[in-house]
């Protein structure tokens, strides 16, 4: 899992969250996260929309013209800005501390992939 946000907070709040499920990776912001993303080929992403030097919505136009492409969640407190993406094949959740609509949607992603994770039966974590 890729994990792309500027605000330290929710990036440790995303890990301490999918750790288990996942090996997690992080960027900054987009720019990072593009490098990052081409480095770890991940099974998930999850995005903000602003952030410094390549904002969400720049980092997604670049990451689709990649032959690997993952799942994208935009998590943000933008609801506007987020409108624009529905039905653009990422999934749009508000940011929230309970993180229940996030944790609803990579639950319903990682049910649907073959190969996902399944620590019980010891199959280790993807990223």
């Amino acid at each position: 899992m890729l994990i792309i946000d500027d605000d330290p907070a929710w990036r440790s709040l995303y890990r301490l969250m999918f750790e288990g499920r996942f090996r997690v990776f992080e960027a900054t912001d987009g720019r990072e996260g593009l490098a990052r993303y081409e480095e770890t080929s991940p099974d998930l992403v999850i995005v903000d929309l602003r952030m410094p030097r390549m904002d969400g919505t720049t980092f997604l136009a670049k990451v689709r013209g990649k032959n690997h492409v993952a799942p994208v969640i935009v998590c943000t407190a933008v609801s506007r800005e987020a409108a624009a993406l529905v039905g653009s094949g990422v999934q749009v959740v508000p940011k929230s501390p309970g993180l229940k609509e996030l944790l609803n949607v990579v639950s319903s992603l990682d049910s649907e992939r073959p190969g996902r994770c399944d620590a019980e039966a010891g199959r280790g974590n993807r990223d």
